[in-house]
């Protein structure tokens, strides 16, 4: 079985994904579990289909941690 462009891309992000949520851990794991978190930048990684895999993890990141900001801004009274 060869692989193919999509299946290199899905490994690719998988590998995005576990370093991304280690940084964000410290700064939001007061206000998010760490299966929030890692939704949040799985979410953002779909998100960012069709970016250049090499700009992945820190678009990636930035997305992730706008969305986990936004969600406690929302929280606020």
């Amino acid at each position: 079985m060869t692989s193919t462009s999509s299946d290199t891309e899905t490994t690719a992000m998988v590998h995005t994904q576990a370093p991304v949520v280690e940084r964000l851990i410290p700064e939001f794991e007061g206000r998010f579990t760490r299966d929030a978190i890692a939704r949040t930048v799985a979410g953002s990684i779909a998100d960012l289909a069709g970016v250049p895999i090499a700009d992945m993890p820190e678009l990636a990141e930035r997305v992730a941690r706008q969305r986990l900001f936004t969600a406690i801004e929302q929280e606020r009274p």
